[in-house]
């Protein structure tokens, strides 16, 4: 199994010559790109979670925080599904020009 937080960078020429996984390396900047933003994403879909459920324990006077919560869960949860697939994709070598080798 390929673990792709782990890279054999070599400082010759070609440096992920060695690596397992150059078309999603934990040295590339368009992965921890997508990496943080998959993690904010998770965070704040965690926090507006947590909110609907406080809303629905102990109420609320403003409805508005309620149909907030509701349709801005619906728009994180939808953004990190495309974002996982988009993962997945690069994962599995089907996004060209990702990675520092080109497919």
């Amino acid at each position: 199994m390929i673990d792709y937080n782990e890279c054999y960078y070599s400082p010759g020429t070609d440096k992920h010559s060695c690596c397992t996984h150059p078309h999603y390396c934990i040295f590339n900047p368009k992965r921890i790109q997508l990496e943080k933003s998959i993690h904010s994403l998770e965070q704040e879909l965690h926090y507006r979670n947590k909110s609907l459920e406080f809303i629905k324990k102990e109420g609320t006077s403003n409805t508005l925080d309620y149909k907030t919560n509701k349709s801005r869960i619906k728009i994180l949860n939808e953004e990190l599904k495309n974002l996982r697939e988009f993962r997945k994709k690069i994962i599995e070598k089907e996004v060209k020009s990702y990675g520092f080798i080109q497919l």
